[in-house]
């Protein structure tokens, strides 16, 4: 599943190292969780894959939300929010961000 900016909102907050992701839309809609370290392999040539790899804490999900096979929707949440990853990445300047309850969505000029 390919997520973009505008399923997901990254919330900061000063009181936090680094922000966190709420999941605005899909399966794992009202997920947060936060990034706890990210790393990205090298570069071998130019047009190849580079991996991506990432710890993450998952700090709430709905009360509502029913695991329907528990190893399986763990994988899928940790593919979407590789996806999430890759897009926050690659496209920062138009991420959604929300500091203290405030939208401060950037838009690139």
């Amino acid at each position: 599943m390919e997520m973009t900016s505008n399923k997901y909102e990254v919330m900061f907050n000063p009181n936090e190292e680094t922000a966190l992701v709420r999941i605005t839309a899909g399966k794992f809609n009202d997920f947060v969780y936060q990034y706890k370290r990210v790393s990205v392999g090298d570069f071998e040539e130019e047009n190849s894959e580079v991996k991506l790899s990432f710890e993450y804490e998952l700090k709430s999900a709905p009360e509502s939300y029913v695991y329907e096979d528990e190893e399986a929707d763990k994988k899928e949440f940790e593919h979407t929010i590789g996806d999430v990853l890759f897009d926050i990445i690659t496209n920062s300047d138009k991420v959604k961000e929300v500091i203290n309850g405030i939208d401060n969505t950037k838009q690139s000029d």
